[in-house]
């Protein structure tokens, strides 16, 4: 049997801790969003209301305190907001990958001299990046 490479370790490990804090910290936040429902972009308990009377997104976006949809990636303006953090929690926990590859490529170019492995993780890196950052949706 062949044995894993040091690298590949790097990435599990950290991917594995990284959801494990990103769960804990969502279960977090979604008790703040409920408790404190004024600091959020868009109140829960209306949302909530007018999605189950039928509201179209544009309408319970309506509501908000912006006043329509803000976009995919609206928690880079409202960092202040209780909901903001939840959504950084998700796109923080979406981009695992991109977490997880960095000491992993890392290893792979200093101490494994894999550059092939450790270029496709490069372009793997790049492409959450730009997608977290909403440069590409």
């Amino acid at each position: 049997m062949k044995n894993i490479p040091y690298s590949q370790k790097i990435f599990g490990s950290v991917a594995y801790w990284l959801s494990i804090v990103c769960a804990i910290l969502a279960l977090i936040v979604t008790v703040l969003i409920l408790t404190v429902p004024e600091q959020n972009v868009l109140h829960p308990g209306t949302a909530f209301e007018m999605i189950f009377d039928g509201a179209t997104h544009e309408e319970i976006w309506a509501y908000s305190e912006i006043g329509e949809f803000p976009g995919g990636h609206f928690y880079l303006n409202n960092v202040d907001r209780v909901d903001s953090w939840a959504m950084i929690i998700i796109v923080i926990g979406s981009a695992f990958g991109l977490f997880a590859l960095v000491p992993a490529v890392l290893y792979q170019l200093f101490k494994e001299k894999d550059w092939f492995s450790a270029g496709l993780g490069i372009v793997i890196m790049l492409l959450v990046s730009l997608s977290a950052f909403g440069v590409l949706n």
